[in-house]
């Protein structure tokens, strides 16, 4: 299990900041609008079955009144960017927010609305990923883009092999909060994960299908406010693509 850590942004546009890539090191310069033509996703291997007999759970609901926004994905939304370059993609096609990752970094769609503190709820399936299932799926919240496009927020993260972690970013650069660690609670390869992130004040707090996997508590100069996103990558240089699909969003003040 070899798992990245580090986050950067890839590009912005003039008026969006667009996807993010997060390698280790160095940051990567503006580029313009990304071209419109749909994300071609090259061939991968098959991925294993969903582990047997593993049920998902039903959380407890999110209080109606406390929501901040939520979106089914059923037609497309504005809610949540659109975008292809090369370093992934994400639409909105059949009913979810499908995100794309064409490398071993980390790409990311983001909210178009800034929140403080939220409990984000979302499900999550990879349907494209490395045959060993080594690839990050995450909510990123208080997410902020700094004038040299790098950018600060918190990662909150499962992996396709069974991990999860619990991350700050801060000018790019990515350091744990909880460094990766195995569970049985997270259903692994193309199987369908319920994740829900919340960042309250200092706290931070990762659950998976019901349970709570991780805590931690926010970094001094760390960022209070900021867009939400989803991020996903491959671990896997030999096979760099992943695609996940997200459905169900909910964002609620705590």
């Amino acid at each position: 299990m070899n798992k990245n850590t580090r986050i950067m942004v890839s590009s912005v546009a003039a008026i969006f900041v667009l996807a993010c890539a997060c390698p280790a090191t160095s940051l990567p310069t503006i580029n313009t609008q990304p071209t419109t033509p749909p994300f071609v996703v090259p061939p991968t291997q098959a991925i294993p079955p969903t582990q047997d007999g593993f049920e998902v759970p039903t959380l407890p609901p999110l209080e109606d009144t406390n929501i901040l926004m939520s979106d089914d994905f059923n037609e497309f939304s504005s809610r949540i960017e659109t975008t292809s370059d090369e370093t992934g993609s994400s639409e909105i096609k059949d009913g979810v927010y499908i995100l794309r990752a064409n490398g071993d970094v980390w790409n990311w769609g983001k909210s178009n609305s800034e929140f403080s503190d939220t409990v984000i709820e979302v499900d999550a399936s990879m349907t494209v990923g490395p045959a060993n299932n080594n690839a990050g799926i995450g909510i990123i919240c208080r997410m902020q883009t700094r004038e040299d496009t790098s950018i600060d927020g918190y990662l909150l993260a499962i992996s396709a092999d069974g991990y999860y972690s619990i991350r700050s970013i801060l000018a790019g650069s990515m350091e744990p909060l909880v460094d990766w660690t195995y569970s049985d609670t997270i259903v692994q390869g193309s199987g369908h994960n319920i994740i829900r992130a919340t960042c309250d004040g200092n706290s931070l707090i990762l659950e998976v299908n019901g349970e709570q996997v991780a805590t931690a508590a926010t970094i001094s100069g760390g960022p209070e406010s900021g867009p939400m996103a989803f991020s996903v990558v491959s671990f896997e240089s030999a096979e760099p693509t992943v695609e996940v699909h997200f459905d169900n969003l909910v964002v609620t003040a705590p």
